[in-house]
């Protein structure tokens, strides 16, 4: 096993650039790993409509906004291409093409095996996001459907359905995006919706969210959260077209934009019950309706990554996922969406796994001011963290 004195990074999407940039200014060397041959990967492959859900204002890598052509909504094609000039700008140590297969602590050190052999490190930021592995449902009688069914991380044109009926299940953002797109080619669009459809305004009294957000966050955070819950407006009449508000408690991830409305509005996306069980050339949904259809996409959402790698047995959080004030960005979510706790002792958003020295986490909460502006924040702290844990690994050899 090869002794390393630097810090690896696991993951070369925006997470991990924005940690290998925090490291880089801290003074630490390191080291960004990718199982893919691109840089942010994900975002290299992904349909032509799709948009960021934040905004220009804070969606940005450390010292460069976006170009002002991109808009307020700048599109996937165009945050990837930024990402990739920006590694380039910064001429970032990343290494493409290397598959990390199990990390675990040996020692006051972490043993990493990849494709390139077994290495031992200091420190471990793992950078690798929740958008890496698809969560595929197993639905009864999925194997026997003659027609063809993908997730939405496969969806890369609406040319894939030209002419199909196309069955679209999940209202999340990818989800309602993929049904409107698909509604320019297919012969028709259904929206399998389980739980609701959460519709917000992209522009609330003209402004982008993250617009007033920017007036807000000077006041008290009492007078911010309250004044941002004003500026939360979706649709009224979005209910009479069958895009009810979802139920329950745990929060879904709402689209911004009246799209989706007008698409059902105009006939050209019929939303429908989940369906609940396949057959030969159809699908049966959960109010009992037969359904033929040629393409089932599955909006289903993704699992971190993480947990193909990390092989310990950590802490996870019980609670159920709740959408935080708008406000309250600073501190991220402890332990959800399938990520494990972090030790939050010396920092109120610490990064460190708890009970795991060295181990870090950048790129877990998407809320607040956005993931991208979350990414920096959270790898700035790692960085800081690491400085803190490498310096007290110093003192401890040379007073030996």
């Amino acid at each position: 096993m090869l002794v390393k004195d630097h810090v690896l990074v696991i993951g070369a999407g925006p997470a991990g650039i924005a940690s290998a940039v925090a490291l880089k200014r801290a003074g630490i060397p390191y080291e960004v790993v990718d199982r893919a041959n691109t840089v942010a990967a994900t975002w290299d492959s992904l349909y032509p409509s799709l948009r960021l859900n934040t905004t220009r204002f804070f969606s940005h890598q450390v010292g460069a906004r976006f170009p002002l052509w991109y808009g307020i909504f700048p599109t996937g094609k165009q945050y990837h291409a930024y990402l990739l000039r920006y590694v380039a700008k910064h001429k970032l140590n990343i290494r493409l093409g290397v598959t990390v297969y199990d990390v675990a602590p040996e020692g006051d050190s972490w043993r990493v095996h990849t494709s390139e052999g077994v290495f031992a490190y200091p420190a471990v930021i793992s950078a690798t996001g929740i958008f890496g592995s698809p969560v595929m449902p197993d639905i009864d009688g999925m194997a026997a459907f003659s027609g063809r069914v993908f997730h939405a991380h496969d969806f890369r044109h609406p040319h894939q359905v030209t002419g199909q009926r196309v069955l679209v299940v999940g209202t999340g953002p990818s989800g309602v995006d993929i049904a409107v797109a698909s509604a320019d080619t297919a012969a028709a669009v259904y929206l399998g919706v389980r739980s609701g459809v959460s519709l917000q305004r992209r522009y609330p009294y003209g402004l982008p969210k993250h617009a007033w957000l920017m007036l807000f966050e000077r006041l008290p955070r009492a007078w911010c959260n309250r004044l941002m819950r004003l500026t939360t407006l979706g649709y009224p009449e979005a209910a009479r077209y069958g895009l009810t508000p979802p139920q329950g408690k745990e929060a879904l991830t709402a689209y911004q934009g009246r799209e989706l409305l007008d698409a059902v509005k105009a006939g050209r996306v019929q939303p429908v019950a989940a369906p609940v069980r396949f057959c030969e050339r159809s699908v049966l949904l959960a109010d009992g309706r037969e359904l033929a259809v040629d393409t089932v996409i599955m909006a289903t959402g993704y699992r971190p990554v993480l947990h193909d790698y990390l092989k310990i047995p950590m802490q996870y959080s019980a609670s159920a996922w709740e959408s935080p004030a708008a406000c309250d960005w600073e501190i991220g979510a402890n332990g959800q969406r399938g990520f494990p706790m972090l030790d939050r002792s010396q920092h109120p958003n610490g990064r460190e796994v708890l009970g795991y020295r060295g181990l870090y986490l950048v790129g877990v909460h998407y809320k607040g001011k956005g993931a991208m502006y979350n990414f920096n924040v959270e790898a700035r702290i790692a960085a800081e963290q690491i400085a803190a844990q490498l310096a007290a690994r110093a003192d401890k050899s040379a007073s030996r």
